[in-house]
C-alpha cells in the first residue's frame, strides 16, 4: 500500500499547482483540498460505523445491501481477522470451562487471533482429539450452491455489509435456544417418517420428501468430528456448473448435530431429477442410494 499512498501525495500535489483559466491557483488547490478531505472523511466514517471490521471497507460502488452478495463474489476476510470476535464470544458464552475447538483453528495460523486475548482465557481453548469440538468457527465461507439444512445450529454470526464474515456453531442441542432444538428433534421424527433407503457406518439412511436424512441411534464420541460428503448425480448435466460437469455430480458437505444421544445430519435435495446420491465420511463410511 505504500507505493500507492506515494503516488496519491504526488499526484494531490500536482493538483494544487494546476492553474486553470480564470481562478487563481489557491482556489484550485483548495478545493482539490476539499474533495480529498471529504472523500477521506466518509471512508474513515464508515470505517468507524463497521469498527472492528474496518479491514472489510467497501465503497459506495459495490452493492452492499443485497444479503451475502459480497462473499460469494469478494475473498471479504481472507485472512480471517474476525476470528477473534468469535472466540471472545466462546469465552462469554462458556465463562466456566475449557473450550475445545477443531484442529486446524488450534494448530494453524489462527492461533495467532488468540494472542490478543488475555494469557488465562488463551489457556483456556484446548483442542481433544478423542472428543468432538464444542463449537465450529468457520469465516467468509461463500453460501453453498444447493439448498441445505442448518447444520449445525448456528449460535452466533457477524456480519458487515449484510454479509457474514464468521459464524459460531455447535453440535451440541443443549447449548441452543430451545425452540432451535425442538426443531432439530422435530426433523429427527421427520426423517424416521420416511423410507429407510440405506444403511452404512451404524447411520440409518431415509429420505422423506425432498430431505436426505441419516440418524445413528447410538452416537459414541468422535462420530462427528469430521463432516458428511455427499455427491449428488443429476439426470440432466446441464444442470451442473461448468466446472463441476467433468465430474458428473454437485459435492456438499455438512457438519452432523447430537441430541438425546443420538447423531443427525441432514442435507436437502434439490427439485430436479437425481440418478444417485453417494453419503458418507472420509475414511469412515459410505453408501449410495438410487432413484
Amino acid at each position: 500500500h505504500g507505493p500507492f499512498c506515494l503516488l496519491a501525495t504526488f499526484a494531490l500535489m500536482g493538483l494544487r499547482q494546476l492553474s486553470v483559466r480564470g481562478l487563481r491557483k489557491e482556489w484550485v488547490g483548495g478545493a482539490v483540498c476539499a474533495l480529498t478531505a471529504a472523500g477521506l472523511g466518509a471512508a474513515a466514517l464508515e470505517m468507524a460505523q463497521i469498527h472492528p471490521n474496518q479491514h472489510l471497507y467497501f465503497n459506495f460502488l459495490v452493492d452492499r445491501k443485497t444479503p451475502e452478495r459480497l462473499r460469494t463474489r469478494y475473498a471479504m476476510d481472507y485472512s480471517l481477522r474476525a476470528m477473534r470476535q468469535g472466540y471472545e464470544y466462546l469465552l462469554r458464552q462458556t465463562p466456566s470451562t475449557a473450550i475445545n475447538i477443531e484442529k486446524k483453528y488450534f494448530y494453524t495460523e489462527h492461533r495467532r487471533d488468540r494472542m490478543i486475548l488475555p494469557a488465562a482465557d488463551r489457556r483456556r481453548f484446548t483442542h481433544d482429539p478423542s472428543r468432538d469440538p464444542d463449537f465450529y468457527l468457520s469465516g467468509n465461507s461463500p453460501p453453498k450452491s444447493l439448498p441445505n439444512d442448518p447444520f449445525p445450529p448456528v449460535l452466533h454470526r457477524i456480519k458487515v455489509y449484510n454479509n457474514t464474515v464468521l459464524t459460531v456453531a455447535t453440535q451440541d442441542l443443549s447449548q441452543v435456544d430451545p425452540a432451535v432444538a425442538d426443531a432439530y428433534r422435530a426433523l429427527h421424527q421427520t426423517a424416521t417418517a420416511g423410507a429407510l433407503v440405506a444403511r452404512g457406518g451404524g447411520f440409518d439412511v431415509y429420505l422423506h420428501g425432498q430431505r436426505l436424512a441419516w440418524v445413528k441411534e447410538a452416537c459414541e464420541p468422535g462420530v462427528l468430528r469430521r463432516k458428511f460428503w455427499l455427491a449428488l448425480y443429476p439426470v440432466d448435466a446441464d444442470r451442473l456448473p461448468k466446472p463441476r460437469q467433468r465430474w458428473g455430480y454437485f459435492e456438499l458437505s455438512v457438519r452432523g448435530a447430537r441430541f438425546d444421544g443420538k447423531c443427525l445430519g441432514a442435507a436437502r435435495l434439490p427439485d430436479f431429477a437425481l440418478t444417485r446420491v453417494r453419503l458418507g465420511q472420509p475414511g469412515r463410511w459410505e453408501t449410495e442410494i438410487h432413484f
